[in-house]
């Protein structure tokens, strides 16, 4: 677990003060968390979400609008936008109005997504290139736009600040069955994210991924996280509650933050931890030849810990299933 008073003793409770900020998806959950948060530390935000149901179905509601006035009530500075993320203009289009409205960009959150869980054997293609299009598609789109912008701001000016963080999911840790569209989307955020964090670190940009976990009506539909309070009981604390990862986010898109890029992190509650993505855990390697397959079926199943470490032949129903009897 990583103590974020650690990193910045006296943080600043206007620290975004002069920011601003995209957050797409920004009208319920999670990513209206994010939007109020960053407001709240004194960011300027452009609030984005289409008001569609989970599933990516259109609806009459205006969530981004709602999101802005209680921002402005609160005494901060909004801009609502409705456009659909999967329309790679619409990044563009969200890029121009912070630039028109605020004169600049400091901080993306990519937080827009949908759900459409089935099984991999009774998804249709349009469950699939959705979901996508959503998470995946979205999340370059905007990164693209915004990247172009802080490019540019770091030639004009000798340096720029740049925070982009992108979401990807806890699923990856679990396997996410009934969530194959989903888990694909995400893994390849991280990976994107990372690729991004190196291209952008020569500009002083930094690029990171987390895993939120929370209660939200996108998070009902494919899971269910334990309450351990007693629902009645409103000031008890709630590890539930979205605002713990929009604190985490509000710190990464601060000055404080600026020393973590290409990292993952879950978030939920009072836990938060770093994620290592795409490490080798064992290796299998020797100097003199490669490897036959007859070979490596002695020699695989020591890589996950089956049979002495150096037995002359892996567990009898290994032997038996790719040896066929034989004595070799």
């Amino acid at each position: 677990m990583i103590c974020l008073g650690l990193f910045h003793p006296a943080y600043d409770a206007a620290v975004l003060t002069g920011r601003v900020a995209i957050v797409t998806g920004a009208g319920r959950g999670i990513g209206r968390a994010h939007a109020s948060r960053l407001a709240a530390y004194g960011a300027s935000v452009v609030v984005n979400d289409a008001g569609v149901a989970t599933d990516g179905a259109p609806t009459d509601e205006t969530p981004a609008e709602e999101v802005v006035r209680e921002i402005r009530d609160g005494g901060g500075q909004a801009v609502a936008h409705g456009g659909n993320i999967t329309d790679t203009a619409t990044g563009d289009a969200l890029v121009q109005l912070a630039l028109d409205t605020w004169g600049r960009l400091d901080i993306v959150v990519n937080n827009a997504g949908i759900g459409r869980p089935r099984m991999v054997f009774n998804l249709t293609d349009d469950d699939w290139d959705d979901v996508l299009a959503v998470h995946l598609r979205g999340t370059f789109g905007l990164s693209r736009a915004a990247t172009r912008w802080w490019r540019e701001d770091a030639k004009r000016n000798g340096s720029t600040y740049g925070r982009l963080v992108n979401t990807s999911t806890g699923l990856l840790l679990m396997g996410g069955a009934g969530q194959s569209n989903y888990v694909a989307a995400k893994a390849a955020v991280a990976a994107f994210t990372e690729a991004v964090a190196q291209e952008m670190a020569r500009y002083g940009v930094t690029a990171n991924t987390i895993m939120p976990g929370a209660m939200t009506r996108l998070a009902a539909i494919g899971w269910r996280m334990a309450r351990s309070r007693d629902a009645s009981d409103a000031t008890a604390f709630d590890p539930t509650d979205p605002v713990h990862v929009a604190e985490f986010v509000c710190f990464l898109a601060s000055p404080a933050g600026g020393w973590l890029s290409g990292q993952t992190f879950q978030v939920s509650g009072p836990r938060v931890q770093h994620v290592s993505t795409w490490a080798v855990n064992r290796t299998l390697e020797r100097d003199d030849a490669g490897w036959t397959a007859a070979e490596l079926a002695d020699e695989i199943p020591r890589l996950f810990g089956a049979g002495p470490k150096r037995a002359e032949r892996p567990p009898q129903e290994w032997s038996d299933r790719y040896h066929a009897g034989s004595d070799a």
